[in-house]
């Protein structure tokens, strides 16, 4: 994997194993959207309000937003604790954003998502993906599926592994 890659696989490595630092990615990258800074305290009270309103949570969605800091992804403003974009990388390597949206969807608790959702999500707010098509997505992984619906609208969704099992 060439090094430019490198944040991405970690950033999808995470996100599937740890839903809660996408959940802080998501609340980020939408106040990065809306008025291209975000502040820690906004972050976190939007995070609170998902996961409850425990101090862990807001200890660890601190901690969340330290990690982006580190990596580069958000940079600090001359506003105490408030952020606004760091980084950003280009994603056009179909492989890499196939990787990205299966570590995605492993972190949501369905398993799917609409393609133009998954793809635009503000989770990814660290990247600008390449649009991709539903056709392209498949060839590049074989452990997505896609379902259509109505005229333009495609559904991802992680594959299911049949597993043998004993016939009658």
């Amino acid at each position: 994997v060439p090094r430019r890659d490198h944040l991405a696989i970690h950033w999808g490595m995470v996100m599937a194993v740890y839903p809660f630092w996408s959940g802080v990615a998501t609340q980020t990258g939408r106040l990065l959207r809306l008025q291209g800074s975000a502040a820690a305290a906004h972050v976190q009270r939007r995070v609170r309000e998902q996961y409850g309103e425990r101090e862990t949570v807001s200890r660890a969605a601190r901690r969340v937003l330290r990690s982006y800091l580190d990596w580069g992804v958000l940079q600090e403003t001359g506003a105490k604790g408030v952020y606004s974009s760091g980084t950003t990388f280009a994603i056009d390597d179909s492989r890499l954003i196939a990787w990205l949206a299966e570590a995605s969807l492993h972190g949501r608790a369905n398993g799917s998502a609409p393609l133009k959702d998954l793809i635009d999500s503000p989770s990814l707010f660290p990247f600008r993906i390449k649009s991709l098509g539903a056709g392209s997505l498949v060839t590049a992984s074989s452990r997505l599926d896609i379902v259509r619906h109505g005229l333009d609208d495609d559904l991802v969704m992680l594959r299911k592994v049949v597993t043998g099992g004993c016939g009658p």
